[in-house]
Parts: C-alpha cells; sequence; structure tokens
C-alpha cells in the first residue's frame, strides 16, 4: 500500500475500524464541511467581503506535495494509525 506515493512497510500494523469509529469520523468530516459553508455564508453576508487589506502585493507559493512520514506513523498507536489511513483513503494506491 502506498499513501501519497510513499510505501508503507506491511509489519505496520493498521487495524480495521468498526463501524462504530467509521461512523463517528464521517460524522465529524460532514461537521466540518458544514462549518465551512456556514462560515461562508457569513462571510459572504458581512459588510467586509470586499475589503482588502493593504499590502503592496500578494506573491503566492507553490506547496510541496504531500507525502507521509513511515517512522512518525509507526510511533503512533495502531488505532490512530487506522484513522489515518482511512482519512487519507482518498489517496491510497496499491
Amino acid at each position: 500500500m502506498k499513501i501519497y506515493d510513499v510505501e508503507i512497510p506491511d509489519d505496520l500494523e493498521i487495524p480495521e475500524l468498526s463501524e462504530k469509529d467509521i461512523a463517528e469520523l464521517e460524522a465529524l468530516r460532514e461537521e466540518i464541511k458544514r462549518d465551512r459553508q456556514e462560515q461562508a455564508a457569513r462571510l459572504a453576508k458581512s459588510p467586509f467581503k470586499d475589503f482588502q487589506f493593504g499590502c503592496a502585493s500578494i506573491t503566492t507559493v507553490e506547496l510541496p506535495p504531500p507525502t507521509v512520514n513511515v517512522e512518525a506513523m509507526r510511533k503512533m498507536p495502531p488505532r490512530l494509525r487506522a484513522i489515518f489511513v482511512y482519512a487519507h483513503r482518498d489517496h491510497i494506491t496499491y
């Protein structure tokens, strides 16, 4: 298994999550999504929505691609590793 093209060693225990754990993670994901939508709606209604800070220029910096630190994963409890893998499931390849 790879996450962000980083090979996860076979000896790294990643247990299955229970249906209850998955339901809790999905509920949290939906809550975060709802909070972001509410924040965007509040900003759209704000009288300051078009306010721009007085800076000379704004530069953008290209961020490096995400990666995974396998040694840090080894230090995590197995259940936390399982949650990490579940949260990044869209970026797993085999």
